[in-house]
């Protein structure tokens, strides 16, 4: 480099090759980088130090000397302070952190998994619960600047429309809020310096009795069967397909169809709650609501993707025609529901409890969780034989059968 001038915009213009210092700002300088253009650069040696700074700040003259000489000042003076100007910066741009910003980066860790490995499913509701509870509420806040006082308003404003949700969505943010403030968020260049909510906790409202125990009896089991009668195909098929594997509602309502192979649905571990594959052996009325040429089994009528909507609304329509059909109120029930159904009724149609369990797709506990990997197929096989031929009669008692695409009613063979 040539010696240092107090540039002038002569000076730039008879530049063609290599650099010119600034002799005003030490460290500033003019480079030509490509055909006629100019950059302003600045690189010096932090003092006490080895560590040298370069940054580039554009092109002349879109930038003047003057703003060159604007921007290179205080990087010049941070540098004799013997402090890295990159740093600072970073703790400034840090500071300045919106909300959304500081999530875009706490779930590109999660998908990553640094630390722990998160299932599909979890990473799928964090997005989910950001995008419709927490980021329109808190999102364009400043990270560093949210107080409890943000986010507990946030909460409440979800509780008006559900408290169920808001006490997930307070879970859910309060996990975020914590991860900011830890190790990983400072690793990951977010400077909070504490939770500003330590207060949030997923139970805050009372969202009533935790332990549920309804089921169906198998007088309402035909009740359900002829409520469904006046259902669209696809919710007949989703309810019947329901009770008959006793699987969770997304498990089922989001799967491809090529899971189903030969009457044999294997739901893969990515997909079921507890990260294990469960294998369900259809039977023939199963097999028979189970076939489709669609990608999905229960395929979406507006998106390329499974049909995640109307199947709430299906259940308050058929809930209502069972009500009709009993002549009274009944107690209202839920998708989950429809698997203690099955597990209520497991032992008197001939399933053992350790089977029946199984069939669930619940983990073993304890030393016979660990030892004992024998996963029963067979014995699983025969108890949903067992349970479809329960419903199959069912769906006769209730003369429903023909509609609802059931096979005739086959003798117990024990």
């Amino acid at each position: 480099m040539s010696k240092a001038v107090i540039l002038t915009p002569a000076h730039i213009e008879r530049l063609k090759s290599g650099a010119l210092a600034d002799r005003e700002v030490p460290g500033l300088s003019i480079i030509v980088a490509g055909a006629a253009k100019k950059q302003w650069r600045f690189k010096r040696v932090v003092a006490g130090t080895k560590k040298t700074v370069e940054l580039i700040l554009g092109v002349y003259p879109a930038f003047s000397i003057d703003e060159a000489r604007e921007w290179a000042g205080p990087l010049s003076k941070a540098v004799s302070r013997g402090e890295d100007p990159r740093t600072i910066k970073r703790a400034e741009e840090a500071l300045a952190m919106s909300v959304a910003d500081a999530h875009i980066i706490y779930m590109a860790a999660m998908r990553r998994g640094d630390r722990k490995k998160l299932k599909p499913r979890t990473i799928s509701d964090k997005d989910k619960m950001y995008t419709r509870d927490i980021g329109p509420r808190i999102g364009s806040k400043v990270l560093a600047q949210l107080t409890e006082d943000d986010c507990w308003d946030a909460v409440y404003d979800k509780a008006k429309a559900s408290k169920h949700r808001a006490n997930k969505m307070a879970g859910e943010l309060s996990c975020f809020l914590k991860w900011c403030a830890g190790r990983e968020g400072r690793m990951a260049g977010i400077m909070l310096k504490e939770h500003p909510a330590t207060t949030l906790n997923s139970n805050w409202f009372d969202t009533g009795p935790k332990a549920n125990k309804r089921f169906l009896s198998d007088e309402e089991i035909e009740w359900l069967f002829r409520a469904l009668v006046d259902e669209e195909l696809t919710y007949r098929r989703g309810f019947i397909l329901l009770l008959l594997t006793a699987a969770r509602r997304s498990e089922l309502f989001e799967a491809p169809s090529d899971e189903v192979v030969a009457g044999i649905w294997t739901l893969p571990p990515g997909r079921s709650k507890n990260n294990e594959e469960n294998v369900v052996a259809l039977g023939p009325w199963g097999q028979r609501l189970a076939q489709t040429n669609y990608e999905w089994l229960f395929p979406s009528p507006c998106i390329d993707g499974p049909q995640r909507a109307g199947w709430f609304k299906a259940r308050d329509r058929i809930h209502a025609r069972m009500e009709a059909f009993a002549g009274r109120i009944i107690s209202r029930w839920h998708f989950h529901d429809l698997r203690r159904t099955f597990r209520s009724h497991a032992r008197r149609v001939g399933i053992d409890n350790e089977i029946a369990e199984l069939m669930l797709n619940h983990k073993r506990k304890g030393i016979e969780g660990i030892y004992n990997r024998n996963q029963e197929l067979e014995l699983r096989a025969e108890g949903f034989a067992a349970w479809e031929r329960h419903l199959v009669g069912l769906a006769h008692s209730a003369d429903a059968a023909e509609s609802l695409l059931a096979p005739p009613c086959e003798p117990d063979p024990g």
